[in-house]
């Protein structure tokens, strides 16, 4: 098993994983040297306040015979108790430096815990999932009833800061979990309408929202790799870069294919996204008339000659045609946001 990492080192890794993402991390002091580490996440979407436990997860504990092979855990240690506040996310988790990904346990669950049996459980076989495919559940057996585990890969961290408690509370679908990160409208449908009971119903809701913002979340990270992490437009990075489906979420052909994203500042996100700025399929940069012509009617377009200006003549693309804009998805991403036929190339 690789070294135990301290737990300052644990928080600056987790950190570091959420800013890669694009996320802004405000820390509640400079350096965490105790438990716990207290943070505000910030994304486009919007923010969230944690209280974040971290430890090691590291193989079972006794004698060499007296545990599962399988078995990893964590050791609840240097806490007595895990506070749960309103208004923040409180994350109880270890990080497996022998497979690569984060595992979390329902702090729910942990409150109150006994100082003679602080260690809890999750499988090698969950973590390995996870570092293969993103994303693994456990339903850990407990005196108190069953208790969903969630593991994850780095890729997926901000998802769980996120949105990723809500798998906790699903216990007996928790094992659909990683079906519905792949799940098309139509098995998302199947799934809810065999829900028996109006609290199945409620718990399979929140499932099949997760597990869509976890789906969103996998198209991140690819397009930002992808682009370098700077604006395929102005080559900014200073984590201020999203990335944006060139087809819209909301149309019946987006995909999250990589080909269908391009990693976009904030500024230029926003204009590309509302129709001012445009990218033709031989990646020139076009501007909107009809926006333009909007702007000045609100009397809202201060700063749209230098914004112009600019602009440079085409996108910087990735080094990897593999992962370039398909020509097809830049012209179908200009017809759903209504350009005039005669940009549309």
């Amino acid at each position: 098993m690789p070294a135990a990492v301290r737990f300052a080192r644990l928080v600056d890794d987790f950190v570091a994983t959420l800013e890669r993402l694009s996320a802004t991390v405000i820390r509640s002091r400079a350096r965490d040297d105790v438990r716990p580490a207290r943070m505000r996440v910030t994304t486009g979407s919007g923010t969230t306040d944690c209280i974040l436990f971290l430890w090691n997860i590291t193989r079972g504990g006794g004698v060499s015979d007296s545990r599962p092979a399988n078995e990893r855990r964590i050791q609840l240690t240097g806490v007595s108790g895990i506070p749960l506040e309103p208004r923040s996310r409180t994350l109880v988790g270890g990080w497996s430096a022998e497979f690569g990904v984060y595992a979390f346990w329902d702090p729910l669950r942990h409150i109150h815990f006994s100082s003679q049996w602080p260690s809890i459980q999750v499988t090698s076989e969950t973590l390995e999932t996870a570092h293969r495919v993103g994303i693994a559940t456990y339903v850990r057996p407990a005196a108190a009833g069953k208790e969903v585990v969630v593991a994850v890969a780095p890729d997926s961290l901000l998802w769980y800061v996120q949105n990723g408690l809500a798998v906790h509370g699903t216990e007996d679908d928790a094992v659909a979990a990683v079906e519905l990160a792949e799940a098309t409208p139509e098995e998302e449908r199947n799934f809810l309408d065999e829900a028996q009971g109006d609290s199945q119903v409620e718990r399979r809701f929140q499932l099949v929202q997760s597990m869509r913002a976890y789906r969103d979340a996998q198209f991140r990270p690819k397009v930002l790799r992808a682009y370098s992490y700077r604006c395929a437009v102005c080559q900014c990075a200073l984590k201020l870069v999203d990335a944006a489906h060139i087809v819209p979420v909301s149309h019946p052909t987006s995909t999250d294919e990589i080909t269908n994203g391009l990693a976009l500042c904030r500024l230029h996100h926003g204009a590309y996204d509302t129709g001012l700025l445009g990218v033709r399929s031989d990646y020139t940069i076009v501007v909107n008339p009809e926006s333009e012509r909007r702007l000045a009617a609100l009397q809202l377009q201060s700063g749209l000659t230098e914004f112009k200006q600019r602009l440079p003549e085409r996108i910087v693309l990735p080094g990897s045609h593999d992962v370039r804009p398909l020509p097809r998805y830049l012209v179908e991403g200009m017809r759903a946001r209504h350009w005039p036929d005669t940009f549309v190339a």
